[in-house]
C-alpha cells in the first residue's frame, strides 16, 4: 500500500503543477466566456475542478464530505481563481499527507456505491484530469493557446 500511496500522491502533485500552467493563463474576460453554448462559463468549470479537489481530499482525510461553492459571483476575477487554486492545492497536499497508506483500504459507504479510499483518490485525479482536458479545449475556443504541459513523453 505504501507504493500505491506514493504513486497516487506524486501523480497528484505533478497534476497540480501541470494544471497551474493553464490556470495562470486565465484572464477576467476568459473566465466569464461560454465557449460552448449549452455549457457553463470557463471560470465556473475551473472553480468546479478546484472545489472538487478540496471536497475529495478533505473527505478522505477527515470524513467530512460537504460540497463547496464554485460560483463566479464568489470569485469574480482570474486572480481570485488563481489564488483559490494555490490555496486549495496547499490544503490538498496537507490532506494527502494525513491519509496513511493503510487507510487506502478503508471502505467509504457515503455515495452511490461503496468504494475504498484508494478508489476515491484515483477518482479525484480522474475527475480533475477530465476537467483539465475540458479547460484545454475551452481555452482554444476563446483563442488562447494553452501553455505546453511538460509531459514525460
Amino acid at each position: 500500500m505504501k507504493q500505491v500511496h506514493r504513486l497516487l500522491t506524486s501523480a497528484a502533485e505533478r497534476h497540480f503543477e501541470e494544471t497551474q500552467l493553464l490556470i495562470e493563463q486565465l484572464d477576467d474576460q476568459s473566465i466569464i466566456s461560454e465557449p460552448v453554448q449549452t455549457g457553463r462559463p470557463l471560470g465556473e468549470i475551473v472553480l468546479h475542478m478546484i472545489r472538487s479537489l478540496e471536497f475529495y481530499s478533505r473527505g478522505l482525510a477527515t470524513d467530512h464530505w460537504e460540497p463547496l461553492t464554485y460560483n463566479l459571483s464568489d470569485y469574480e476575477s482570474a486572480q481570485e481563481i488563481n489564488n483559490l487554486y494555490n490555496d486549495v492545492v496547499k490544503k490538498v497536499l496537507t490532506y494527502l499527507k494525513e491519509i496513511a497508506p493503510d487507510d487506502l483500504n478503508v471502505i467509504i459507504k457515503n455515495f452511490n456505491r461503496s468504494a475504498t479510499k484508494e478508489e476515491i483518490l484515483l477518482e479525484m485525479l480522474e475527475h480533475s484530469i477530465q476537467h483539465r482536458g475540458q479547460l484545454l479545449v475551452y481555452l482554444r475556443l476563446v483563442n488562447v493557446e494553452p501553455a505546453k504541459i511538460p509531459y514525460i513523453v
